[in-house]
């Protein structure tokens, strides 16, 4: 997405803040518990980071529960929000502006996180490959990596907008993510992602933000294939949902709704 969407990152919070994060923060500390295999001289200090992280919600909540957290971001303005909101809750997160295909932290941690479908913007093999040896080089050994992408049956978009409506106080947000009229290329492999915000303040004039962006769906074949190549993980596992425990396999099942990866670093 363009740097003037995510510039508007309140609105961005607001539009997405009725997901179960503390509900989705047990599974990750679930995954570290059930499928880690890491030191006990690394369990000392539990650390987690949270990629493409936005208003970096995971990251708030693991810091509540006593995680070092560190938070990572292309927009200078979400890291800068994120760290702004954090403080105001009183938890504390290190804001890191960066590209989560080739990053590198001072301090390698136990537990990472991609979730709410933002490794689609990774929208080749080449970056995803670079993706997996940065996660990989910047946890610790058998530390967890957790991708949460979209589910294989909505590979392709409804026939009509997918758009919702959000309020916190007087402000409004109405956001369409992804519309019919969305182009395919069948080479690349790449949606050109329609993304449209409404924000109205009060008694303000309504603003108005509309973007197309590159987007990548990954199939659940494809992306094992791209683990595989990668070499550098020891174990993976298939999930369906964020939202049960302990968690269900990856099916077509009404209780799949998402695809998630949960990788192991060797």
């Amino acid at each position: 997405m363009s740097k003037e969407f995510y510039q508007n990152a309140k609105a961005y919070d607001i539009a997405f803040q009725d997901r179960e994060f503390d509900t989705e923060c047990d599974f990750l500390e679930w995954c570290l518990e059930n499928h880690g295999k890491v030191k006990k001289s690394d369990l000392k200090t539990k650390s987690f980071l949270e990629l493409a992280c936005g208003p970096a919600r995971h990251a708030r909540e693991m810091n509540s529960r006593g995680w070092k957290s560190y938070a990572l971001d292309l927009s200078e303005e979400m890291v800068e929000f994120a760290e702004s909101e954090a403080k105001a809750e009183g938890s504390k997160i290190s804001g890191i502006v960066g590209d989560m295909s080739n990053y590198k932290l001072r301090n390698k941690v136990l537990l990472t996180s991609t979730l709410m479908e933002s490794i689609s913007h990774l929208v080749t093999n080449e970056q995803m490959i670079s993706h997996f040896k940065s996660v990989a080089k910047n946890l610790v050994s058998g530390g967890i990596y957790v991708i949460e992408a979209s589910h294989p049956q909505f590979f392709f978009p409804d026939e009509e907008a997918n758009t919702w409506e959000s309020q916190e106080g007087d402000t409004k947000v109405e956001i369409t993510f992804g519309v019919p009229s969305d182009s395919y290329n069948t080479v690349t492999q790449q949606w050109q992602t329609t993304t449209r915000m409404k924000i109205k303040e009060g008694k303000k004039a309504a603003r108005f933000v509309e973007t197309k962006s590159p987007l990548r769906w990954y199939l659940a074949q494809e992306l094992k294939a791209l683990i595989e190549l990668s070499g550098i993980f020891d174990k993976y596992w298939f999930y369906g949902s964020l939202y049960y425990l302990p968690p269900k396999e990856l099916d077509e099942s009404e209780e799949s709704d998402s695809m998630v990866v949960v990788l192991r670093a060797k």
